[in-house]
């Protein structure tokens, strides 16, 4: 496994050296530290790109955007921390901007790149995946997972990620993300083996191969209630007998309809509309729930909010990102969303909870459910069991969160 590489571009000074110093305790070995934007473009040219860039954009922000544009589109980096802001209120454009291109994008802010703000600015980072010098999300063998069988190879991996209460903190269920391991033992994400599987025709196998491996985890726990998600794609539901083939799935699963939730996710707009509202509908009628995912950015629409039974908001974990951070226009956007949900008679999800200052937010806000790193990750379905034992210990630590809740 090659060594993690960053490189600082940023005006020599305390906060850089405070960067580079986090960054080495972080595990990055391999540091660059320049000033200019055309010296931090040769070097990621000559070394093939590193897996993250620290930016600051405060000093000649046209040009730093346009170095930004060239990192991403060369791809020369698998994700960037950007510090400072060009001007007020262009941070959410210039993030969606670099991610629409690739990168997974982070906001330092005007702080100091501390190892406590960079440890929990990069918790869900993962950039040992990062192959770099490829487009990012093409980096798997797509050879090696189109050619596998889904259910007797064993290589696709349901992982389970908790969904808690706000109110109490509770775990209530859990959505079921696809991971692909390798023989060698790593462990792909989504966006390294999707393309292979879309291209192959088998999102639906993978569908139900991860419904078999969430359902049986929670039998093996003798658990009747906890409830599960799983992530649809428009062109699944714009398949002809779609939801019966799942109504058959779960019949041979014996699994009660009503603990599922299906997550419409937003890359793409619905194919076939008349089929797709056809399928959704037998999928209500059959009892699963129906989510609205990552509201608030790509495709989700008001008219899509309209026009589909939907049962559930899951908010994007940008709109409650930075609410801490003293951005008024995030927390009246986030405010005005869950009275949206409220008012549509729609249970709220709000994913990316990181820290307390989020949950005591969520809290002031009366915000219905949340999931994120706070609660927990993403964990292979075989650790559910020791996960929720330990739950009532990791409730006591939340619950302390409670106990100093401001007042409202």
């Amino acid at each position: 496994m090659p060594p993690l590489s960053a490189l600082v571009l940023q005006a020599s000074g305390l906060h850089r050296s405070t960067a580079v110093t986090a960054l080495h305790h972080l595990g990055y070995s391999f540091l660059s530290e320049v000033s200019s934007n055309a010296f931090a473009l040769d070097r990621l040219r000559s070394q093939g790109g590193v897996h993250l860039l620290i930016c600051d954009v405060r000093i000649d922000p046209v040009s730093r955007l346009e170095f930004l544009q060239t990192v991403a589109r060369e791809r020369l980096a698998h994700g960037v921390v950007v510090s400072g802001e060009m001007a007020p209120g262009t941070w959410s454009a210039l993030s969606h901007l670099l991610q629409l291109q690739g990168m997974k994008v982070f906001w330092l802010g005007n702080e100091a790149g501390t190892l406590e703000r960079l440890r929990a600015l990069l918790a869900d980072f993962q950039p040992r995946e990062a192959q770099l010098g490829l487009p990012l999300n093409e980096a798997a063998a797509d050879d090696e997972v189109e050619a596998a069988n889904l259910s007797s190879h064993g290589r696709l991996r349901a992982h389970l990620q908790p969904k808690v209460s706000v109110a109490t903190a509770q775990v209530y269920g859990f959505e079921v993300l696809a991971r692909w391991q390798r023989e060698d033992g790593s462990v792909l994400l989504p966006s390294e083996f999707l393309p292979g599987l879309r291209r192959a025709g088998k999102l639906d196998s993978m569908l139900f191969e991860l419904m078999t491996q969430a359902v049986e985890a929670l039998r093996c726990l003798g658990n009747n209630e906890l409830k599960l998600s799983f992530n649809l794609e428009a062109e699944q539901i714009a398949q002809t007998d779609f939801a019966a083939a799942v109504e058959r799935n779960l019949r041979a699963l014996d699994f009660d309809p009503r603990r599922i939730t299906f997550e419409l996710t937003e890359s793409s707009p619905l194919h076939a509309p008349p089929l797709s509202l056809e399928n959704v509908l037998r999928l209500r009628l059959l009892g699963c729930g129906l989510a609205i995912d990552d509201f608030g950015c790509g495709h989700s629409t008001l008219q899509r909010l309209m026009e589909l039974p939907f049962t559930e908001m899951k908010l994007d974990r940008h709109l409650v990102a930075d609410v801490n951070n003293g951005d008024p226009r995030r927390l009246i956007v986030l405010r005005n969303a869950l009275a949206l949900g409220r008012e549509l008679g729609l249970k709220v999800i709000v994913e990316g909870v990181e820290n307390a200052a989020q949950l005591r937010q969520l809290q002031q806000l009366e915000c219905d459910c949340a999931q994120g790193y706070l609660f927990g990750k993403p964990m292979d379905a075989s650790q559910v069991g020791t996960f929720l034992r330990g739950a009532p210990l990791k409730l006591q630590k939340l619950e302390a969160v409670q106990a100093i809740r401001p007042a409202q």
